[in-house]
């Protein structure tokens, strides 16, 4: 027998991973939600806080297994094992990354700040009551992925759908944003390779394959001193991963400010003509705290 499952990218974030749980509500169909690895701390946070359970983890896909895809739409981010053929459907608000399939499949991306606003207006459309513990996911879904609407990828559509989804599920969100961003700062405990593998994502472009990670904080405090350890994970995961480039930057939420970690001067040239800025190791790109709107489009680009 197939077993359907609903499933985010690898390094699941809060977004990917509540996006799982309530898609598969939506689809009424028995389609299983499940994550490509470990709960990060702020989506632990999450699931605590509006005691929701955590799904099931796939390292790789189970024999007999069909998909929807959530919060990614490559099979670079997917679990290993997962064919095109298996794809079901995709509900994204990224960039299409090369996914090819035979039969047409229900496909649904959108100019959003995160797949949670999405999924909510596909709950609208078909006019369905969201219950308060879904509410209560899509909302921490897009204060995660809009850093609480101070992004440059959030949309008018982002606030809109959050203020309904306030109302359903009685949140503060002022109190919910201040509490995830705590969790997602925390790092007691954590390794760098943690720390930097915690949302990475791999992409090819141009016959390249490309890595970048990032990790968003309240105080980039705690890291001081660590370029030189941080740089050598970069270059362990370039050789594990035979990447062509990789990059790692560290987004200080309140500063509007990324610190960008640059592993050879094959980075640091693609740097320069992406950014305008060059450096040796780490360089601080003001302004910039979206990888999706203001890191990817432009090292592709460049390369």
């Amino acid at each position: 027998m197939t077993k359907k499952f609903v499933i985010g990218h690898k390094n699941p974030d809060t977004d990917s991973v509540v996006s799982a749980i309530v898609f598969s509500k939506y689809l009424k169909n028995g389609s299983i939600p499940a994550i490509a690895g470990e709960l990060n701390r702020e989506t632990r946070f999450v699931l605590d806080f509006l005691k929701g359970k955590k799904p099931k983890i796939l390292k790789k896909a189970p024999v007999n297994s069909q998909f929807y895809l959530v919060d990614h739409g490559g099979l670079e981010q997917s679990i290993p094992g997962i064919n095109s053929e298996d794809i079901l459907g995709v509900v994204d608000h990224h960039q299409m990354f090369g996914l090819t399939t035979v039969e047409p499949l229900f496909y649904r991306t959108e100019v959003l700040g995160s797949t949670s606003t999405l999924l909510a207006k596909m709950f609208k459309e078909k006019g369905w009551k969201i219950d308060k513990k879904s509410a209560g996911l899509l909302l921490s879904g897009i204060i995660s992925d809009t850093l609480n609407f101070t992004s440059k990828t959030t949309t008018t559509e982002d606030k809109k759908i959050a203020k309904e989804l306030v109302i359903i599920s009685g949140i503060n969100i002022k109190e919910l944003a201040q509490k995830m961003f705590d969790a997602k700062s925390d790092i007691s405990g954590m390794s760098i390779r943690e720390i930097v593998l915690s949302d990475y994502k791999e992409y090819k472009h141009l016959g390249k394959k490309i890595g970048i990670g990032v990790f968003e904080t309240v105080s980039t405090t705690p890291f001081k001193g660590k370029d030189e350890k941080i740089l050598k994970i970069l270059g362990d995961i370039k050789k594990e991963s035979k990447a062509d480039f990789v990059f790692f930057g560290l987004i200080d939420i309140l500063k509007k400010e990324t610190f960008f970690y640059l592993l050879s001067d094959k980075e640091d040239g693609i740097c320069k003509k992406a950014f305008g800025v060059s450096g040796k190791d780490v360089i601080v790109l003001k302004g910039i705290t979206s990888r999706k709107k203001q890191l990817v489009p432009y090292i592709f680009k460049s390369i």
